[in-house]
Formats: structure tokens, C-alpha cells, sequence
């Protein structure tokens, strides 16, 4: 018997529904207004390829705004091939792309029906394309914003929870909490660009792009900033790890593992944006330590490691007078204290430690007993598992423990495949 996987299934949908409405809508290309049929479909082509990416890799467009504008001129069966076509343009355009066969179409299909669904709900509670009146059917207007983000939302979700095997509500929390107000400030857009070609032409439109155009630019030069405020903070990682050979790699494996938790523990975006900063520089600190302790291949003297327990209230103090690192350096100050008190430096106690200094202790200590030290052999992600469910509820939180058993098993993190 052969079994269908569920992402077979979810595609065969979307390319099945996708097909239908451009079946549905062909004869629509029989068109008399070519221009505009033209000009559209070259405004949300370029809209798609003009994106800007975001820190967890999505992507923000105006398409929407270009979609809505469509519908309300051409009417929804001339949209459809809109979307369709500069879908399929963009996906060409980006062939250089790691996207495989089965997500370029999925894409294409994806546009083709949110445009599709949402320019029909519209014409069926009264729209009429080429004729705007804002006052006299408001529900129309808003019926399409809403099935637009409806369906796109929901689809997405619907993938991503496929995916990545995560429940859709972590799905919709994490990732598209904030999206509906993007769409709202767009959809006014939409309607200003069809206002604009219905009663000035298409020469109206370059008064419009101007303006959006600069938008995207100011946008895309913060996404920039945040950018380069991680690579900084990359590279002071590598800095740091310089000093001491045997740990080149740690932060940026703590951070993963970290973050890897931190979205088990269905942690909010942001939250995990600042455990992921904290956990590329939990080590800073180590910068005011002699390399000769650093790098010492026996036990430490007292001494010696009274010095290296200053390190975290040393790397707090760095970090801190970045603004936007400040609720970081705390998890940095307190990423060596452990449940008992038996921690440093300053002996906290349960709910005393944050959880997200604690996220970052078992993904600290998970990497350093899966990796080759001076003073010892590295151990079984197996051993080093049995070895924090010795501290679980002691030093460590049970329900981050569980959390990093959890994100071992998923494929992202199959190079800890356990053994």
C-alpha cells in the first residue's frame, strides 16, 4: 500500500484548487483592457522581487496593496492571472534560489488563490470592478481584506505545521501575530492605487510608487541595521572563541540549541531574538580572563577558578550598554546559576533565575559534554542526555530538559541525532 505524506497531500490541494480557478477564469483573457491587465501584473511582479527579508527569513512585500488594486479595476477573474503570472515571473526570476520544485509551485498556487478567493468574496457581497464607493458597500471592501488574510495565514500555517510538526497555534502566535496590521495598513494602499488609475491613468501611478518606494528603502536600511548588529555580535562570538581553541564553534551552537528550545518551549519571537543574542555572547566575558587559565589542560587552583566565575557578571556588564542587549545581559549574568544555589556568582534559586538564563545553562553545558575538551573526551549526545537528567529539578529545569530532548529528535537538529 502507498502511503501519501501529508506535505503530498497539502500540495496536490493547493495545485488542484490553483488549476481550478484558472480554469475557471480563463476566458477572461479575452480581454479588452490589456493595459491595465499589463500594468498590474508588472506592479506585483516587481513588488515580489523588490522584498524585503526579515531577521527569521519571511519576507515583507506590498503585493498585497497591488492585489487589492487589481481586483477593484480588472475584477477578480482577470486578477487571478495576475497573480498567477507574476508568481510564476518571480519564482523564474529567483531559479538561482535554493526552492525546490514542489515550493516554487506551491507559491504560485498560494497567490493564485488568495487573490482568487478574496476578488470573488468581494464581487458576490456586491464590489464592481472599475467603480469604487467606499460608502455605499463597506463589507465588501472589508470581506476582502479579510478572506486575503485568511487564507494566506491559514495556508501557511497550515504548511509550516506540516513542516515543522508544531502545533498551529504556536505556528500562528510565533510567526504571523503581528501580520494582520500589515494588512490593514496596506489595503488602503490597494484602494489609493485604484482610485489613482480609474481616474488618472496609468502616468497617476508614478505619484504613487514615489512614495512606497521610499518606504521600502527606509525599511529595507533598518532591516540592514539589524543585520549588521548581528553580524557585530557574530563577531565578537568568534573573538572571544579565539582566545580558547578547544571551544571555536560553542556560542554559535549554544545559540542554536538555544533558540531550538526556546521555540519548544513556544517562546514569542521576540523573546527568542533576545535568548539568541544572549547565547552567541554568553562568553564574552571570558575576554578579562588570561588565556593561560582559559587554556590551562588540568583541574583549575581556586584561584584560578574564582576568576573564571566572574566571567558571566563580566560579560553582563559588555553587553548591557547596548540598548537593544540589555534584557540579554541578564540572561549572560545568570546563565551559571543552577536551581540548588550551587550556582555562580550569585547562588540564585529557582524561579530567581530567568528562564532564559536557564535555556541557555543546558544548551552551555549540553555542547561542552558533547564536544572534546582538554581534560576529557567528548560524550554521547546519549551520555550527555543521562548527564543533565541528573540535574533535572536540581540544577536544571525539567521543562527545559524536555524541551532539548524534543528539539534533538526533529531534523533541524539531526547532526545531535541521539545514538
Amino acid at each position: 500500500m502507498i502511503k501519501i505524506s501529508k506535505q503530498n497531500i497539502y500540495f496536490f490541494i493547493l495545485l488542484l484548487c490553483s488549476i481550478s480557478l484558472l480554469i475557471h477564469s480563463y476566458k477572461a483573457l479575452l480581454l479588452n483592457n490589456f493595459e491595465a491587465f499589463l500594468i498590474f501584473t508588472l506592479l506585483a511582479y516587481f513588488s515580489e522581487i523588490m522584498s524585503v527579508k526579515l531577521a527569521n527569513d519571511a519576507e515583507v512585500t506590498v503585493g498585497f496593496a497591488i492585489f487589492i488594486g487589481s481586483i477593484l479595476v480588472l475584477g477578480y477573474k482577470l486578477s487571478i492571472w495576475v497573480a498567477f503570472i507574476s508568481a510564476l515571473l518571480c519564482e523564474v526570476k529567483h531559479k538561482i534560489r535554493n526552492h525546490g520544485f514542489f515550493k516554487k509551485v506551491s507559491n504560485i498556487a498560494l497567490y493564485t488563490i488568495m487573490v482568487g478567493s478574496s476578488g470573488f468574496v468581494y464581487e458576490k457581497l456586491g464590489g464592481t470592478p472599475g467603480y469604487i464607493n467606499l460608502y455605499k458597500n463597506p463589507l465588501a471592501f472589508l470581506a476582502l481584506v479579510l478572506t486575503y488574510f485568511s487564507i494566506n495565514i491559514g495556508l501557511l500555517a497550515i504548511g509550516l505545521t506540516i513542516l515543522y510538526k508544531k502545533p498551529i497555534g504556536y505556528i500562528l502566535k510565533t510567526t504571523f501575530s503581528d501580520t494582520l496590521l500589515t494588512y490593514i495598513a496596506l489595503a488602503p494602499l490597494g484602494i489609493l492605487l485604484a482610485v489613482i488609475y480609474i481616474n488618472i491613468g496609468a502616468l497617476g501611478l508614478v505619484l504613487f510608487l514615489i512614495p512606497l518606494l521610499i518606504a521600502r528603502h527606509s525599511f529595507k536600511l533598518y532591516m540592514n541595521m539589524k543585520k549588521i548588529y548581528l553580524e557585530t555580535i557574530q563577531a565578537l562570538a568568534s573573538a572571544i572563541e579565539a582566545k580558547d581553541p578547544h571551544t571555536r564553534g560553542h556560542s554559535e551552537r549554544v545559540a542554536r540549541l538555544a533558540v531550538a528550545i526556546a521555540e519548544e518551549l513556544k517562546m514569542d519571537n521576540d523573546m527568542i531574538s533576545i535568548l539568541h543574542y544572549a547565547a552567541l555572547l554568553h562568553d564574552i566575558g571570558k575576554i578579562g580572563i588570561p588565556e593561560q587559565i582559559l587554556n590551562k589542560p588540568c583541574k583549575l587552583s581556586d584561584e584560578e577558578f574564582a576568576k573564571i566565575k566572574t566571567h558571566p557578571e563580566l560579560g553582563a556588564n559588555i553587553v548591557k550598554k547596548v540598548d537593544f542587549l540589555l534584557q540579554a545581559s541578564s540572561f549572560i549574568r545568570y546563565h551559571h546559576e543552577r536551581l540548588d544555589g550551587s550556582g555562580y556568582p550569585y547562588g540564585l534559586k529557582g524561579e530567581e533565575i530567568p528562564l532564559g538564563a536557564q535555556v541557555i545553562a543546558v544548551a552551555d553545558v549540553f555542547d561542552a559534554l558533547t564536544t572534546d575538551r582538554p581534560y576529557r573526551k567528548a560524550l554521547t549526545v546519549r551520555e550527555a542526555l543521562e548527564e543533565l537528567e541528573k540535574g533535572s529539578g536540581v540544577e536544571f529545569r525539567p521543562d527545559v530538559i524536555k524541551a532539548l530532548k524534543k528539539a534533538l529528535e526533529r531534523e533541524k537538529m539531526r547532526d545531535y541525532a541521539i545514538d
